[in-house]
C-alpha cells in the first residue's frame, strides 16, 4: 500500500503538540498537509475520508502519547466504508 508523503507525516509532528492537547485518543487524518478531520476511532475516521473527501492516500494517525505512537496509511481506492453488520 502506498504511503502518504514524508511532508504529511511532517505536517503531523509539527502539529502534534496541540492535537494531542485537545484531542488525545483520537485519530486525525492528514492528506496535502491538511487536517481532513479528527475522529472518535478509526472505523469513523476510515468511513469519513472514503466518503467525504477526494480519493487519494491518506495518512491516519492516532494522536496518542507522544509522536509516531501509531501510523495507520489507507488508499482510497481500495477502502471501502466499514459497517456494524
Amino acid at each position: 500500500m502506498p504511503k502518504p508523503s514524508l511532508k504529511d507525516y511532517e505536517y503531523f509532528l509539527e502539529i502534534w503538540p496541540e492535537l494531542a492537547r485537545d484531542h488525545r485518543g483520537k485519530f486525525v487524518a492528514i492528506k496535502a498537509r491538511k487536517v481532513l478531520g479528527i475522529y472518535a476511532d478509526y472505523r469513523e475516521a476510515a468511513n469519513a475520508v472514503y466518503v467525504e473527501h477526494e480519493r487519494g492516500t491518506v495518512l491516519m494517525q492516532e494522536i496518542g502519547t507522544g509522536p509516531g505512537s501509531t501510523d495507520v496509511y489507507i488508499s482510497t481506492p481500495g477502502v471501502v466504508p466499514v459497517s456494524d453488520s
